[in-house]
């Protein structure tokens, strides 16, 4: 297999060439990090299409609300939040 280190810039641009709509700017900066600390301890491959079936960008309340949820620490009682970002929404993973 060949590896290749992805900067956060070439992250941005494989999911702006495949799903530009899946997470805002500020939310691939947050993905990439979260993704690049987990990388530290095993390999992770860019699958842009995987990654946007496991995780989400939201606005927190239609979060809660699609999962009958009270508020952020609910959310995160049943899943993995990655990021709150600042405009209201948030990066959680699918569950």
């Amino acid at each position: 297999m060949i590896y290749q280190v992805m900067t956060e810039t070439m992250f941005k641009d494989s999911f702006k060439a495949l799903r530009p709509d899946n997470f805002t700017n500020e939310g691939l900066s947050e993905l990439y990090h979260f993704l690049t600390d987990m990388g530290e301890s095993e390999q992770v491959e860019l699958d842009v299409i995987a990654i946007c079936c496991e995780f989400s960008q939201e606005p927190l309340q239609d979060v809660l609300g699609d999962y009958g949820l009270e508020d952020i620490d609910e959310l995160r009682d049943n899943t993995l939040v990655v990021a709150e970002l600042s405009d209201g929404s948030v990066i959680y993973q699918v569950f």
